[in-house]
């Protein structure tokens, strides 16, 4: 590495740390309200925030490096630029090119060290978020029944308690109409709610009831009424909608590790639409992290084609190279939903045509020379 190269080096890297801490607390605010809606309750720990946080980071690392690291290139060229140093650069017999190596082998080591967070640390991290904020759920709806109060969010069940001492719910009132032809009355001295995770299913609420009595009636041929005691007995509550509800910015298929994408997608074939979006993640998971490789080539040809008094325009130049590969994606994803274009080029697409903007823009700054 050449001095001149571990000069320009030095100027990117510094503000690529600032940069990088700026953009993924920018993008934990704009996720701040689903994470809150999800979590939040009576039941959430200090243990809860940090597990919740550490698992939502490394989604969050797959988009931010990149943002970050154009950021980065785009502050530390233009101050060069801004201080001449880049006319002296060019003006001494180097090329844009030659110029922009040294943040091209650097985006090259970020997107290398950004592919095993996107790989591996990704869907580790969202099954762990889904199932922590599922077990934050869970507790926060065993811990919500309010004394005096019905509480009829429980999927077809309404369940009252005059009074609640600790963990438990004293002179209890349930009343089960998930079947409408045979709804149950329960009336029992106490309950406890218990969160209950079975395997195969999705997590259930278990009321665990203690001395009393349950009423059932059968309607339409044969109508009946019974009335059962009971010193102990067990209701199990469907929390499925209320969960699926707290969790459904938690995408499914970018929990799948990376393999099982490759090997569903395959069985699927081409022409299931799972089976193209399936793909289509799974190139992504290489496609975000190598933004920082093309960033690095559309950040050099940002700054060094901005004037002496021009980083306003840098900074909003960036902002709009940003929201343009945004869109590309959204066009990406149109080609998968209406089988116009294959998932490779879907995911890999915008990355190509940055590319080649990145490069044109390099090649015509070094033709004005």
């Amino acid at each position: 590495m050449t001095r001149l190269d571990r000069y320009v080096l030095r100027e990117v890297a510094l503000p690529f740390l600032f940069s990088l801490v700026a953009v993924i607390v920018l993008v934990f605010l704009l996720q701040a309200n689903n994470l809150a809606g999800a979590a939040l309750g009576l039941a959430i720990s200090l243990e809860d925030i940090v597990v919740i946080l550490s698992a939502a980071l490394p989604p969050f690392l797959v988009l931010a490096v990149p943002m970050a690291y154009l950021a980065s290139v785009v502050v530390g060229l233009v101050r060069l630029s801004g201080d001449l140093e880049v006319g002296a650069m060019l003006a001494a017999g180097a090329s844009p090119m030659r110029i922009a190596r040294a943040p091209i082998a650097l985006g090259l080591a970020v997107t290398l060290l950004t592919l095993p967070v996107a790989h591996v640390l990704q869907p580790l991290g969202l099954v762990s978020l889904r199932t922590r904020l599922i077990d934050v759920a869970l507790r926060n709806m065993t811990q919500a029944v309010e004394p005096g109060t019905f509480r009829e969010d429980l999927g077809g069940v309404a369940l009252y308690a005059e009074s609640i001492e600790g963990e438990t719910l004293e002179s209890v009132l349930l009343y089960d109409e998930r079947d409408p032809k045979a709804p149950v009355l329960v009336l029992a001295n106490t309950a406890r709610l218990v969160p209950r995770w079975v395997e195969g299913r999705s997590p259930i609420i278990e009321v665990e009831l203690e001395d009393g009595e349950m009423h059932l009636e059968q309607s339409g041929e044969g109508e009946r009424y019974d009335r059962v005691l009971f010193a102990r007995a067990r209701l199990a509550l469907d929390a499925e909608r209320e969960l699926r509800e707290r969790t459904r910015f938690v995408s499914d298929l970018q929990q799948m590790r990376s393999e099982e994408l490759l090997a569903e997608s395959e069985r699927r074939g081409p022409s299931d639409l799972t089976g193209r979006r399936m793909e289509r993640d799974y190139w992504r998971r290489f496609a975000f992290p190598a933004m920082s490789l093309v960033f690095a080539l559309l950040g050099a040809a940002i700054a060094m084609g901005a004037e002496r008094s021009a980083r306003a325009r840098a900074a909003l130049v960036s902002i709009v190279t940003v929201v343009a590969y945004y869109l590309t994606t959204r066009v990406g994803d149109t080609m998968v939903l209406r089988g116009t274009g294959t998932p490779f080029i879907a995911a890999m697409g915008p990355n190509l045509l940055f590319l080649a903007l990145g490069l044109g823009a390099l090649w015509v700054r070094g033709r004005a020379r």
